[in-house]
This record gives structure tokens, sequence and C-alpha cells, in this order.
């Protein structure tokens, strides 16, 4: 399986490095070899996560020593106190990591198949298809990594990947300014996650996760401090805020509605299979150290629960159906590191594979969309649902699947952590407002997903030549829909109804559940702990409550966009300063841009530069001046010297006399290479023989 899962990353990376030298002359431009690439991987892929399905259980792990660095002075108490640190590099396979592949090959090889016929024609193509096989290699590579150090290196891969993507419009000013955005918001993050990286050096002497499962078990941990906190502590939050940043958890959420400057195809690939999908990802792999540091996961809960609903409450304002969608994504990663916080584990990773499945759906659905009616403003659509039947059905689907409808997959997984929270703030009083928050957010979500699917599919035209030119799209971009569409139903993930009974956890035992129950004694996770009959009470009271808040959201809706009963221009009349507030985003660009960067950080760097220039430039004539003035007079001769002329200079020199060298080798002249073959073959004859 270990074998298997170098060939699953392997065949993407082949294909980038073949799209990009070689990708526009090739027929089609090359996207055939992107495709072919990813559907290679999925086929490695399906046998790992059928095995897993079969036997309840998959497991391997494989090494190889990368390198071993000297010991450095660690934090006190330490186990690797002044102890050598070998950097190991490997392959982790569990349930995990098969479910995971299996997700991502599948999704994004939907997402190659429907880029065919979305981004026919475009002039960069063979690049487009380049840089989306490099960004499936480094998810696919952050999956199967044993380690964090080289996760974090496939991290970091996919960080470029969305920089490339998301500017892939590069003449468009507003793409690169996302660009930028996103991959600078998204590195303050990085940094911290690579010090909980370098923290779990200090204390463990690795970052291999299977030994660090296996150390925590045994109770190293217990008493390291860094910095003058615990050491666990420490790297849970430096953790923590790897995934605040990938994937857009307050406060470093405002980067992920500007990545819609990229093509549709990137959305759906950034949205659901790779970018922000590796953020929560991280917290499942890492989960039993953010479990041993008891401080860290309320703080999780938290951070979930207010990017969910803050998330939510700006999508109901947005007019461009990709930008409904991104915030709608925000709010369901909120419910994901909601489900972690509170210890919801298993149903916390189920809902990154449901929503997978049906955000990339409604993401190429709304692709399908803009394909038809060359807009992404919802202003401008309506009563496409008679002429792109399909798009509309699939849409539809994935739209009560994000709603939380019973027989759907959103139900199955957000409705268990919502059910958890609940019984989490049971036992918690103090922390009852995050499953409150929950509910809100669930209601808020079916609303403004309904009032999408309202907008742009029922009523009358609003623009009749967009309307008049509109057609469904071909079968390279509706034959992934459909699929994604059936991959949104409950019975994928919990049996037949998606509902077993109010006494059993609202689910049936599935295969979901038989996985993760084995990762979790596998990791050492203990997960959510409560009495029975509170558990009970709590999942029952949830399942009540959340079908409640979510036929209202969907009723609301209906009233005010399907039957027009309720004015929605009125309504934003009503309440212009929280419309202003929600159109905005909070403000937090403005708080960002013109109060940290502008008034905080740029005077700063100013005053640093008067300083350097009137105490180090214009310093009086003493004895410090004069130990200036000597030390300047040495960097310029050394820079003179060694750097200008030996290194520079001479650097020239070497290069050209070995061009010299090689023209005289370099002859053309048959009888003169033999001769240098045989003399060479002499060298090597007399070395190994004497």
């Amino acid at each position: 399986m270990a074998q298997s899962c170098l060939w699953i990353v392997a065949l993407p990376l082949t294909a980038f490095v073949i799209q990009a030298l070689v990708g526009k002359k090739l027929p089609r431009h090359g996207d055939w070899v992107s495709v072919l690439a990813i559907l290679g991987s999925f086929a490695f892929a399906a046998p790992i996560f059928l095995e897993m399905i079969r036997s309840g259980h998959v497991s391997e792990v494989l090494q190889y020593k990368w390198m071993t660095m000297p010991g450095v002075e660690a934090a006190a108490n330490s186990p690797v106190l002044n102890k050598a640190v070998t950097l190991t590099v490997g392959i982790l396979v569990n349930n995990l990591t098969a479910i995971m592949l299996f997700m991502v090959t599948l999704c994004a090889s939907l997402i190659h198949i429907f880029s065919t016929g979305y981004m026919h024609g475009e002039s960069r193509y063979h690049l487009f298809f380049a840089y989306i096989s490099l960004f499936s290699a480094g998810m696919l590579g952050l999956v199967i990594s044993d380690n964090l150090l080289t996760l974090f290196m496939c991290w970091e891969v996919m960080g470029l990947c969305s920089y490339l993507l998301i500017g892939f419009y590069y003449q468009k000013v507003s793409a690169n300014h996302a660009s930028l955005k996103a991959f600078m918001t998204t590195r303050v993050g990085d940094c911290l996650f690579f010090l909980g990286i370098c923290g779990l050096y200090v204390v463990f002497g690795t970052s291999s996760l299977s030994e660090i499962y296996k150390a925590l078990q045994a109770g190293t941990g217990t008493g390291v401090t860094i910095v003058g906190v615990p050491a666990l502590a420490f790297i849970g939050f430096m953790l923590m805020m790897g995934t605040v940043g990938k994937s857009a958890q307050f406060p470093l959420q405002v980067w992920l509605p500007d990545a819609m400057e990229g093509p549709t195809p990137v959305s759906a690939l950034i949205h659901a299979a790779t970018m922000v999908a590796a953020g929560v990802f991280l917290l499942v792999r890492t989960y039993p150290i953010l479990e041993k540091a008891e401080i860290v996961l309320p703080v999780i809960g938290t951070i979930g629960a207010l990017t969910a609903f803050l998330a939510a409450c700006i999508a109901l304002v947005q007019v461009d159906i990709k930008k409904v969608l991104a915030y709608s994504t925000i709010s369901q990663l909120g419910f994901m590191v909601l489900g972690m916080g509170v210890g919801s584990f298993a149903p916390g990773f189920m809902h990154v594979i449901t929503h997978a499945c049906f955000k990339a759906c409604l993401f190429l659905a709304s692709g399908s969309v803009i394909h038809a009616v060359h807009t992404q403003d919802m202003r401008e659509m309506g009563g496409l649902r008679s002429k792109m039947p399909i798009t509309f059905l699939t849409m539809f689907i994935a739209t009560l699947a994000i709603a939380g409808v019973p027989g759907f997959s959103g139900f199955v997984s957000k409705d268990r952590i919502l059910g958890d929270a609940l019984a989490y703030g049971m036992t918690h009083p103090g922390w009852m407002w995050i499953p409150i928050l929950g509910f809100i957010t669930a209601g808020i979500t079916a609303f403004y997903m309904f009032r999408l699917i309202f907008m742009t599919f029922f009523g009358h035209a609003r623009d009749e030549h967009k309307h008049h030119h509109a057609h469904e799209s071909p079968f390279t971009m509706t034959f992934p829909l459909m699929v994604l569409a059936g991959l949104s139903l409950a019975v994928v993930f919990a049996g037949p109804t998606g509902i077993h009974s109010i006494d059993a956890k609202l689910l049936p035992v599935h295969w979901f559940d038989h996985a993760l129950d084995t990762v979790k004694a596998e990791m050492g996770v203990h997960g959510l702990h409560v009495e029975e009959a509170l558990e009970h009470r709590a999942h029952g009271l949830a399942l009540m409550v959340s079908l409640t808040v979510a036929g209202l959201g969907i009723f609301l809706s209906a009233l005010t966009y399907l039957k027009k009963v309720i004015s929605a221009e009125a309504f934003e009349k009503s309440l212009k300063p929280v419309h202003t507030l929600l159109w905005n985003k909070y403000y937090f660009d403005e708080l960002y841009i013109k109060v940290i960067i502008q008034k905080l950080l740029l005077p700063f760097t100013v005053l640093l530069a008067k300083f350097d220039d009137k105490v180090v430039d214009r310093t009086g004539v003493d004895g410090w001046a004069t130990l200036t003035l000597f030390l300047k007079s040495i960097v310029g001769k050394f820079d003179d010297l060694v750097v200008d002329r030996m290194m520079v200079d001479g650097s020239g020199n070497v290069v050209s006399a070995g061009g010299w060298v090689l023209r005289q080798l370099q002859t053309g002249k048959v009888q003169q290479y033999l001769v240098f073959t045989f003399i060479v073959l002499g060298f090597f004859i007399f070395y190994f023989v004497r």
C-alpha cells in the first residue's frame, strides 16, 4: 500500500512536469496528460479504500532516514536535550489516509474532467492543467506524509499553487491582488505552524506522527515547558494557527472570498479537495496533541463557532454566486473546527468528506451557470431551471445537503457535530453558547443557500439576453456534477435513511464509524466523553432543533425570494447599518490594511529608517563614529576585493574558462569522442584491477 501511495503522488507530479515543459506542443495542449494522471492516482487509491471497507482497517508505515542534525540545548526536562536529531521522511497509511486519498483523487479527477470543458479556449490552457496537477500532488503528498516536516513541505507547495491559480487571470489587477492576499495571509499561519513543528522536535525529538502517537500514550511531554508555558499547549496553539490560516478561520478568513478571482474549477479544488481541507486535516492528524493540551480544544471550538456564524451572516447579503459559496465554505469549515474543539472527532472528519462532495458539486454547478450566462451576479439570472435542468437538479441536491435536510450527506455529518456540541455545552455550561451559535448558523445556512437557488433558477429572467442564450453545459461538465450529486446523498455515509433512531446518536453504525473507531484506538484519541443518557438527550434535542431551524430558514427564504411575500429590499432598508456592516465584511480588510499595516507597521519601519539615517550614518566625530567609519571602510574593501573581484568577476572567469574547455571537447568528431571514451575506460580498469 505504501508503494501505491508513492505512485498516487508521482503521477500528478509527473503530469505537472510534462505540462510545464512541453504541454503547449501536445495535442489538446496536453489536458489528457493531467486527466489521465489524476485518474491513475484514483485507480491506485481505490483499492486501498476498498480494502479498508472490506477489512475495516489498513495500517502501514514506511520510513526513510533523511539526515541527522547535531544536538542543541532544548527546553528544560526535554527528553531530547543535547541529543542529535534524525530527520525521517515516510508514508503513513491508515484509515484516515485511505478515506482522504479516495476523496481527494475522486473530487480532483472530476474537477479535471470538468475543466476540459470549462477552460477550453483559454490562452494558457496547458499551464492551468500543470498548476492543478501540482496542486493535487501537493495535497496527496500531505495526506500520505508520516511526519509533519514533509507535510509542511507539501503544505507550502499548495500555498504556491493557490497563488498561481488564484492569479491565473494575471491581466486583472483584482486577480493579482487576490493571489498576493491569499499567499501573504496564509503565510502568517504557516510561520506559526512551523514554530509548532520546531516545538515537537524540542519535546519528542521527531515530527513523525506515528512515533508522536506512541510517545503521547506513554506520557511523554508532561512537565516540559517552552518559553515558560507548557510545551504541549504551545505546540497545540501553533498547530491551531496553521489551520486558522489554511482553512480561513477567524481572524485570518479574509483571503478565501477573494480567491474567487481564479477560474471556477480552481475554486472547487481549493474549497473541496485541497487547500482548505488540508487545514482541518492537520487538526485531525494532530488531534492527540490537542487533546493532551486540554486548554487548546475550547479555543478551537470558539474559533470554529465564531467563524461559522460570522461567515454565514456575510453570505446573506452577497450577490455574486461564487462569493455566496465562498462564505459558505468558511462557515462549513467553522463547523468542522467547532466539531474538533468539542471532541466530535469522527463527525468532524466526516464533515470534511461530505462537504468536499457537495461543495465541489455546488462550485462546479455555479461554474456551469456562469459558463451559460457569462455573469456571476445572481441579480442578472433567474428562470434557468428549464434551460439547465441537469445543472439545476444537481445543484439543488447539493443545496439540500449543505442545508442539513435528512436523507442528504450534510445532515449526517453536521447534525452529529451539533449533537456533540450540545452534549459538550450541557457538560460545560460556560461553553453552551458554542452549540447555540451552531444552531443559529444552521438556520442561516439554509436561508442563504435557498436564496441562491431561488434567485438563480426560479422566477422570471432578469436579463432576457443572457437567459435567451443560456444552455445546458456539455457532458464533460455535467457528468462530474451528476457523480458529485450522487455522493451528496446520505446513503453513501450512513445507510438508507441517514437516521437510525434517536436512541442511538441518530445514525446506524456504518462503515465510516467503524473506520474512525479503529483510527481513534490507533492514535489514542478519546473524543467527547459524556454519560449515555446525556448523550441520548443531547442528540435527540439537537435533531429537533436542527430540523426546526433548517426548515424555518428554507421557509423564510421561499417567502422572500420565491413567493415575494416578504420584501428583501424593505428588510434591507430597515436594517441598513447591519447590511452595511455585512456588505463590508465587518471591515476586516480596512482594519488590517488601514490600521495595522498603514498606521502601525508602516510608521515603525519609517522610524527604523530614520534611526539608521540619523544615528548610524550621521553620528558626530567621536570614537563611535570613528569606529563606524572604520567598519564601513573594511566592509567596503571586503565588498570590492572579495565580493566583486573574487566572487562576481572570479565566478564569471571560471565559467568562461569552463566554457572554453567544453568547446575543445565538444568538437563534433566521433573519432575524438571514442579516444576520450577509451582513455576514461582505461583509467577505470586500471583503478579497479590494480
